[in-house]
């Protein structure tokens, strides 16, 4: 296990650097409108989702890294996951790879809106994986195909047999329920009984985080397996 502080200073030039994604051209149904949820839903209010029969999660243990810049790239990011061989619990803070695109709620390359709640969760999810740019990983093509808005994302998971709980692991997705259309992604899981998490568009097209009530949180929606 990798423990030790990354030094950057030259690191993403032996390691080469990764661009960022151009912005993709229009893509019919790129980013799908949710749907209302039926009698025949996965969840309807009220109801709750089916809950993956986990007692326990079991979550590797991951590296805390140190020494990335205040705003790193996608280079940084790449050139620190190559070198701790995937084995980094991401410091918190905006490494959203489009923070600075002014083209809020245009189509990202994952196919969601720019700087939205839904980008965010998907570039993290993909960040997590180990991909920061094309060909990405993950896109709403693989995670959520039937809606691309936040509300549908539960449903998403359901329909692929993806585990989800009510018990929160760092890196999930945190669900807020049809009602609320919201996602965030799940930093930690804090002793007290409460998580922190990050997030876009809570505040309009910004980034934020906070400290919740771990119950607050309808659905908690792991990590999807690598396609």
């Amino acid at each position: 296990m990798l423990r030790q502080v990354v030094a950057f200073v030259g690191a993403v030039g032996l390691l080469g650097a990764l661009s960022l994604p151009a912005y993709a051209g229009t893509h019919e149904d790129a980013v799908a409108a949710s749907q209302p949820a039926s009698s025949g839903s996965a969840a309807a209010a009220g109801q709750g989702l089916q809950v993956a029969a986990i007692a326990s999660p079991v979550v590797a243990e991951r590296d805390t890294l140190t020494g990335l810049p205040a705003e790193p790239t996608a280079e940084d990011l790449a050139a620190a996951y190559r070198l701790a061989n995937g084995n980094i619990s991401w410091p918190i803070g905006d490494d959203y790879y489009l923070k600075d695109s002014p083209n809020g709620y245009g189509m990202s390359p994952l196919r969601y809106g720019i700087r939205t709640c839904t980008d965010f969760v998907a570039w993290r999810l993909n960040r997590d994986a180990g991909s920061f740019g094309e060909p990405w990983l993950m896109d709403w093509g693989y995670l959520t195909p039937t809606g691309g808005e936040a509300a549908s994302w539960a449903d998403a998971w359901a329909a692929n047999g993806w585990a989800t709980s009510t018990t929160p692991v760092a890196g999930a997705v945190a669900w807020f329920g049809y009602g609320a259309n919201h996602v965030a992604y799940v930093q930690a899981v804090n002793d007290d009984g409460t998580v922190t998490i990050e997030e876009y568009n809570w505040s309009p097209l910004v980034y934020g985080s906070r400290v919740i009530p771990a119950g607050s949180v309808a659905l908690y929606l792991y990590p999807p397996p690598r396609p």
